[in-house]
């Protein structure tokens, strides 16, 4: 697993997450109409690492944006909807 980031044009995040196949993941974005760039953040590291990262990342970015996620991000917490 890797974690990315989405980012616009003005190179501001518009989604945290991570995944095994950075390509296909652009591919899924852009398929469900999330532009921007993605911009792949760490190595490759395991499962549980990835999600702890990515909780890191979305807490951070509340911290700075009035406790708000970044656009395309729905779960407060990162991680996979059930």
């Amino acid at each position: 697993m890797q974690g990315y980031s989405l980012r616009d044009r003005k190179g501001r995040p518009t989604y945290f997450g991570v995944t095994n196949d950075p390509g296909r993941r652009a591919a899924e974005h852009k398929r469900d109409g999330k532009r921007g760039k993605l911009k792949v953040e760490t190595r490759p590291m395991s499962r549980g690492y990835a999600r702890s990262w990515e909780k890191r990342k979305l807490a951070r970015h509340r911290k700075t944006h009035r406790g708000r996620n970044p656009d395309h991000n729905q779960t407060r917490s990162g991680g996979w909807k059930s």
